[in-house]
């Protein structure tokens, strides 16, 4: 199986570029891909487990008090920034 380039021009012609380079940078280039770090796997078991979301219309006060905290302090920041 040969891959395809993604560089416009003749199809089967090598790349200028990517023939100029070092071995050992060319090497990487066709390297398989990482596998993912410790910490992303932890996050992403952690986000397959979490509870599901709750409806847009069950907001609490608790979240009422959050946005107009966020609200009043990028107001305030913006006022102060153009005083």
């Amino acid at each position: 199986m040969t891959a395809k380039t993604l560089v416009p021009g003749v199809y089967g012609r090598q790349n200028g570029f990517r023939s100029r380079l070092p071995e050992n940078v060319r090497a990487r280039l066709i390297a398989p891909l990482p596998q993912f770090e410790p910490e992303v796997e932890a996050a992403m078991a952690r986000q397959a487990v979490r509870s599901p979301d709750m409806h847009w219309r069950r907001i609490t006060a608790q979240d009422l008090r959050d946005f107009l905290l966020a609200y009043c302090a990028c107001f305030i920041a913006l006022q102060a920034f153009f005083a």
